[in-house]
């Protein structure tokens, strides 16, 4: 279902769930990233196998941080709201049950 803002009436709607999503996949993917990092300082090997097991091996480890920051993405930037609208910054919430028994 496509989604449109009820102001600007853009599509540019992210829904409370994706944010999470992909704050949690950015917060994964930035421990695994700093790991590796450091990792590679430390030896150096010509291609970076090991480097690159470390970063995967710490996805783990990362993830209670990753899941924290992703819940704290949810509950400050939508306020308890279920979508917010990328072009105009309006936030509200998709009721799929009044819109279908709303008169027409």
């Amino acid at each position: 279902m496509l989604r449109q803002c009820l102001i600007c009436e853009s599509r540019a709607v992210l829904t409370q769930e994706a944010a999470m999503g992909i704050a949690l996949l950015v917060g994964l993917a930035d421990g695994a990233l700093n790991v590796a990092q450091s990792a590679q300082q430390g030896e150096q090997d010509g291609l970076g196998y090991s480097a690159l097991l470390c970063g995967l091996a710490a996805i783990s480890p990362t993830y209670p941080a990753a899941l924290r920051a992703a819940k704290d993405v949810t509950k400050y930037h939508f306020v308890g709201f279920d979508c917010i609208c990328l072009r105009c910054g309006a936030l509200f919430n998709t009721d799929a049950e009044a819109s279908e028994q709303a008169p027409q």
